[in-house]
Order: structure tokens, then sequence, then C-alpha cells
């Protein structure tokens, strides 16, 4: 008797990506051929000693169509299969946020025109010991078509970035894959390789996850979790009765006077917040899949360890694509919006490590979204802006990021950056650095001519700051509306 069956992802009305090699995956019997159909070609392989089987296809042109998978006697047929364009978006809670949490929801669905648009919602495994088995109160997730009955499941990111690539291109199919999980760290998400490839990665993420975890039995993570849902219950008490004695005040503004959620919970040996669960229990359930562009929309979580975000997204990016063996895929990292309420300059030294990154690392787009965010609320319930902008990006239509400081020279008094991605800057309310001259940090005025920036007067000056804040003031965009990504730069002295 045949065991066969596909990997999750695999189901009826999926979107494959056009022009680009992608694969089918699963488990059959043992040692046992499968066939899988495709068009009119047959291709064959033989599963592994565990049934793990995976079968490569080359798709040269735009389809719709089936996929019939035969094993011993056994076959399954996917149903209405189309290629188009696959788009993986990854991260935590502000891309995980759902469209029926949007304040448009309503409006949008009620003048909805959104066509050729699927998505595929990865299950948020939490931990597993057995391979690919989904827990018992999990279910499993399929391919779904984007409309009215089915959008409040969708990342509201995601809509957004749909509905413009539609607007865009009409006739393009769009395949979305939403795999993200709130609350989490980058070091969730990245095998342990990378977590174990430096002593102050050791230090700041493994060490922590041992001694919360070690020696301890269940009444002593009862005791934990009694004492830190005592405190949710506190703070949601103190909440209400603040807003009920200030009904006028926003809750973004309430939250600034009686305090966030308290977070994390506490440390368990299954918690998905655990270093490299959720590369395993998420990301690997579409290692097979391939995708035309990568979005990673994360950095909150880690505002604690915010000297460390590069390694850790760097590592990120190159494993991912190791496992996906997909050495080129694009990814686009957003760059984090505005927030006040973190340590100092935790957010700006994020950023950076976001941006330099996509500099430094070959097909990684920056999408900067530093001109939206609300001070006091770290889940806007506004993501018009950020999911249009990545749209356009995605669209391969326009620029392949926002706008970005990428060179400096120093000519005679004058500091000139160029800027990428910009025909035209603009320039909305008075445009400044931070400059740090004598080693004194300074407020200056800068002006724009066509795409550079220029600053006079910068004899002996070390270092420049734009928009660097938690909470910034973007005032430099390009002539689409998109802010010049925030940034801090060593300023080179001329031999």
């Amino acid at each position: 008797m045949s065991d066969l069956r596909l990997d999750g992802i695999y189901t009826d009305k999926m979107v494959i990506p056009a022009n680009k090699n992608f694969h089918i995956s699963g488990h059959a019997t043992p040692e046992t051929e499968v066939c899988v159909e495709f068009l009119n070609h047959t291709y064959r392989t033989v599963a592994d000693d565990k049934g793990t089987w995976i079968v490569k296809i080359v798709l040269e042109n735009k389809v719709t169509c089936d996929i019939k998978i035969t094993n011993l006697a056994e076959t399954i047929t996917l149903h209405d299969v189309k290629s188009g364009k696959v788009i993986l978006l990854t991260g935590q809670s502000n891309i995980e946020f759902k469209f029926r949490d949007d304040s448009e929801y309503q409006s949008q669905i009620n003048s909805l025109n959104l066509n050729n648009t699927y998505f595929y919602n990865v299950p948020q495994v939490e931990y597993q010991s057995d391979g690919l088995t989904l827990p018992k109160d999990l279910k499993t997730s399929t391919w779904q078509i984007a409309n009215k009955e089915t959008l409040w499941e969708m990342s509201d990111i995601g809509y957004w970035i749909a509905k413009k690539m539609h607007e865009l291109d009409p006739k393009e199919t769009i395949g979305i894959i939403d795999c993200y999980k709130g609350g989490t760290s980058i070091s969730s998400w990245v095998p342990e390789s990378i977590l174990t490839s430096s002593q102050e990665l050791i230090n700041r993420f493994i060490k922590p996850f041992e001694k919360a975890t070690t020696n301890k039995t269940q009444e002593d993570y009862d005791q934990e979790f009694a004492e830190y849902n005592a405190l949710v219950e506190k703070h949601n008490v103190d909440l209400a009765k603040f807003q009920k004695e200030n009904p006028d005040v926003s809750l973004s503004d309430a939250k600034d006077k009686v305090g966030h959620t308290p977070w994390p919970p506490p440390m368990t040996p299954t918690s998905y917040l655990r270093p490299s669960g959720l590369f395993h229990t998420m990301i690997e359930q579409v290692k097979n899949y391939s995708f035309n562009k990568v979005v990673w929309y994360q950095g909150e979580n880690d505002a604690d360890n915010p000297e460390v975000y590069g390694i850790m997204l760097r590592g990120l990016i190159l494993s991912w694509r190791e496992l996906f063996q997909d050495f080129s895929v694009p990814f686009l990292v957003v760059q984090l919006p505005g927030y006040f309420d973190e340590p100092e300059n935790a957010w700006p030294k994020i950023r950076q490590h976001q941006l330099e990154t996509s500099q430094r690392i070959n097909d990684v787009h920056l999408v900067s979204i530093a001109d939206t965010g609300e001070k006091h609320n770290i889940h806007p319930t506004h993501k018009r802006i950020a999911g249009t902008r990545i749209g356009e990006i995605l669209s391969d239509q326009g620029y392949s990021s926002t706008p970005s400081v990428y060179h400096q020279q120093l000519l005679d008094d004058k500091l000139i950056l160029s800027v990428s991605s910009v025909s035209t800057l603009v320039q909305k309310g008075a445009a400044y650095f931070l400059v740090k001259q004598n080693n004194e940090w300074k407020k200056r005025e800068i002006k724009t001519v066509g795409k550079v920036i220029v600053l006079d007067g910068c004899h002996g000056i070390e270092k420049i700051r734009y928009a660097y804040d938690n909470y910034p003031t973007c005032t430099l965009f390009n002539e689409l509306g998109a802010p010049v990504a925030p940034f801090e730069m060593e300023i080179e002295k001329n031999e």
C-alpha cells in the first residue's frame, strides 16, 4: 500500500514561479518510484530510505494546468495550478497583521477589484519532534483565491502589495506565501550555525536560553507563567481604568502613560521564541518551494540587541538561500518605521544594519518605511503606504529599492552625497543632518541638487546622521514619495 503524501504547501490552486525551476516534494513508501506528470512530461524519482522524495521541474512558459503525482497504486492530482509571480512574506507581527484589522478593511472589501491573486498561510507550528507532522490542534492550510470571503485571513501588507501589483499589471497572476510569527526575534528564524558562529552570539542568545530552561521542573515553569500572566492582567486592568477615566485619549497615548503589555513571556524548551525554533518549524516547511522574491519585515523584537542585528540578518539571507538552493533569490528588506517607545537609538541602529546589508549583499534591496508608523503604537492599523511601496518595487516596473545614500565625496569644504533610486530629490520642510565635529553633535541644514545632497562647511567633520531617531522625521524623498533611508555615516578624510 502506498504512503503517498505531499508537503503541505502543495495544494490545488497553488501558484508556481513563471520562468523558473520549481520542485514538488513529499513522502512515499521508502525506496519506491514516484512519477510526476506535468504538461506533457513525466518526471521520475525514487523515495529515499525514509520515504522523502523531491522532483525538479523546468518551467519555461506561463501555464494553467493540473499536476498528477503517482506512487505504486496511489495518485494525487493538483488542480488549477497557475504560474505567476510568487512572493514569500516573512517576519514578525507587522507583516503578520491581518487585513481584517486594517482601518480601511471594510471600504476596501466594499469596492474590491483584485483578480488573479492567491495566497497560502504557512501553519504556525511552534514546536515539533517528529518531522513535518502538524500538532493535532493545528489545521493544515491550502492555497486560496483572494476574494471577499477569504481576504480577512491574509496579511494586511500582503493585500496592499497585491493591490498595487494588480494595478500595475492586471494580467499577472500573484501568489503570496505568508510565513510569519509575531513577537519574534531574528534569532528564532536562523539556523543554529549562525547563532554559534561567534562567542558574542552564543552569549546573547544560546546561553540565556540554556539558563532559562536548564534544571527546571514543570512546576517552575507554571510558577513563572502565573507571575507573568498576573503582570499582563494588571496591565490590562490599569489600561482599561485609564481609558475609562480618559475617554478622549488615544490608545497610543494611553499606553504611553500606563505602559505596554509585558513581553516576552517566560522561556521554555518548546517556546516558539527559542533560538532557531521557527527556522525549523516554519521556514523548513517551504524549503523546497520556489519564490521570485522574499520580503523580510522584522526587527522590532530585537531592540535589546541592535548591535548584532547586521550579523544575524546577513546570516539569515545567506542561510535561507542555501536552504532554498536558490543563491540569487532577491530579498526585499523592510527598514523599520517610526516608533518612540524603545531604548535610545535602538531602532536607528537596526535600520542602519538593514541599510548596510542591502548595500553589501547582492540582490538585497531596501524598502524604507521610516516615514510611517505611530509614535506609541507598535502595530499601526494603516498599512496602505508600506504595502503599496513594497508592491511597486515587487512589480519590477520602476526602482528596485527606495532611495539611499551610497557614495560620499569631500570637495573643498563641501560634502556631496549621491543618492540611488531617485531622479530628483524632493525636500519636505527644513532638512538637516546631525553633524559630529570636534566630538560634538550639532544640527546643520542641508540642500539638494538633483539627486545629490550637499552639506557646506565640512572641515573636520567626523560623522553624520540623518533621521537617526526611534521615531524619525523624514524630509527627503524621491519623486515618487519614497523616503531617503535614515542612516549614519563616517566621513572619509581626503588623503
